[in-house]
């Protein structure tokens, strides 16, 4: 179970542009900027974070083979620095969740490919400050 605290969320908000990585079966990893990312903290255990794939080549590859993911979330105007672990729950292109966030990204970013959504649950969060407590779980 992990939820994710406000200033977390918060501080994702803040972040113009998320570094993702992923990694193939074979470990060949692969790091994209996200531009296009939203919390979803509806579920009571759990908080999510939905990605959207518009132009996903090797990241979509390496995510079926392997759903493990992690998010780098940090910028001058952050509070903290922070390691989001997570593992791809779904892959989608239709539904309520396709479809809002569609809407709302075609409303900003008309033309958008908007092929999926990822919808990524958080497995864990780390501190990636320098310092004692550097790579230490935070939830």
């Amino acid at each position: 179970m992990v939820k994710l605290t406000d200033e977390m969320k918060a501080d994702i908000q803040k972040v113009r542009v998320l570094p993702l990585a992923t990694a193939s079966n074979d470990k060949t990893p692969n790091v994209i900027p996200i531009g296009i990312a939203e919390i979803d903290d509806r579920d009571s255990k759990d908080d999510y974070i939905h990605i959207m794939n518009n132009f996903f080549l090797k990241t979509i590859s390496n995510i079926k083979e392997n759903p493990k993911v992690a998010l780098y979330i940090w910028s001058p105007e952050t509070t903290g620095c922070i390691q989001i672990k997570g593992e791809v729950a779904e892959i989608t292109s239709k539904g309520n969740v396709y479809d809002d966030m569609t809407g709302r990204v075609s409303a900003v970013k008309p033309g958008l490919p908007m092929k999926e959504i990822i919808r990524i649950k958080i497995t864990g969060v780390f501190n990636c400050k320098s310092g004692k407590d550097a790579g230490q779980k935070i939830v």
